[in-house]
C-alpha cells in the first residue's frame, strides 16, 4: 500500500479548493443554454368524409420544433400557425389522405412542416406528432 508523501499530502487539499471553485463558477453560470424549444400548438380535431353511414374524426396533437432564439416569434405567430395546421387537415381531410387507419404520420407531418414554414421558416425544424387518434 502506498502511503502519501508529504508533498502530495500538501498539494491535495489545494486541488481539492480550486476543484470546489470551479465547480461552483460552473453552476452560477447555469445550465448552457438548450439549441432548439418544443412549442406545443394543441389539438386539432378534423372531421373526415363519411364512409356509409358512420362519421369518423381524427383528433391530431402538434408540437413544433424551433430554434431557441426563435421560439418567441412563433409564439406570437401561434394563432396563424394553429389556423394554418386546421386548414392542412381540412385540406388532406378532402382529398381523403387521412382515414381511419390509413393516416401515414410521415406524410402528416411533411404536410404540416411545409404549411407551417410557409407562415415562418426561419427557426422551425420540425414537426412533431404528439397524438393521433381515429374514430
Amino acid at each position: 500500500m502506498a502511503y502519501p508523501t508529504r508533498r502530495s499530502a500538501l498539494l491535495m487539499p489545494t486541488a481539492l479548493l480550486l476543484a470546489g471553485v470551479a465547480g461552483r463558477a460552473r453552476a452560477a453560470e447555469g445550465p448552457a443554454p438548450k439549441p432548439y424549444d418544443f412549442l406545443p400548438l394543441g389539438d386539432f380535431t378534423v372531421n373526415l368524409p363519411r364512409t356509409g353511414r358512420q362519421a369518423h374524426y381524427l383528433i391530431v396533437s402538434v408540437t413544433i420544433e424551433t430554434k431557441s432564439e426563435e421560439t418567441q416569434a412563433f409564439r406570437d405567430l401561434a394563432p396563424r400557425l394553429k389556423e394554418t395546421v386546421l386548414q392542412r387537415l381540412l385540406e388532406m381531410s378532402d382529398r381523403r389522405q387521412l382515414q381511419p387507419g390509413g393516416t401515414d404520420p410521415a406524410t402528416l407531418r411533411e404536410n404540416l412542416f411545409s404549411s407551417l414554414s410557409q407562415v415562418r421558416e426561419a427557426g422551425l425544424k420540425s414537426v412533431v406528432i404528439t397524438r393521433m387518434l381515429h374514430s
